[in-house]
C-alpha cells in the first residue's frame, strides 16, 4: 500500500495518525479525523487512486481482525462496516 521510496519512519507516522483520525471520526469528531479530508486531497494529487485510499481503512480493520482472532465479535464487525461506509461518504464530499 505504501510507495516504495516511504521511510519505515514515515510508514509508521502515517499509520500512527490515520489511527488517531479513525479513533476521532468515530467518537466526537474533535478534530483528528479532518486529517483524512486533508490526506485524501494530499494523496490524489500523488496520483493515488481514490479506492486505494480508501481500501488503507480496511487493510487496518483487517490487520486488527486478524490479531483479535476469536475476541472480534459480529458487534465489531458492524461497527468497522459502519465506520468504512462513513469514511468513503466522508471522502465523496468535495473539499
Amino acid at each position: 500500500m505504501f510507495r516504495s521510496q516511504g521511510s519505515e519512519l514515515v510508514k509508521g507516522s502515517m499509520l500512527a495518525l490515520t489511527i488517531e483520525a479513525i479513533l476521532d471520526f468515530a467518537g466526537t469528531r474533535s478534530g483528528h479525523f479532518r486529517l483524512i479530508a486533508c490526506e485524501v486531497v494530499s494523496h490524489d494529487a500523488y496520483g493515488t487512486p481514490r479506492e486505494l485510499f480508501i481500501a488503507f481503512f480496511a487493510v487496518i480493520r483487517d490487520t486488527l481482525r486478524d490479531l483479535l482472532g476469536d475476541a472480534w465479535s459480529p458487534e465489531i464487525a458492524q461497527a468497522w462496516d459502519t465506520l468504512l461506509t462513513d469514511i468513503e461518504a466522508y471522502v465523496a464530499v468535495p473539499a
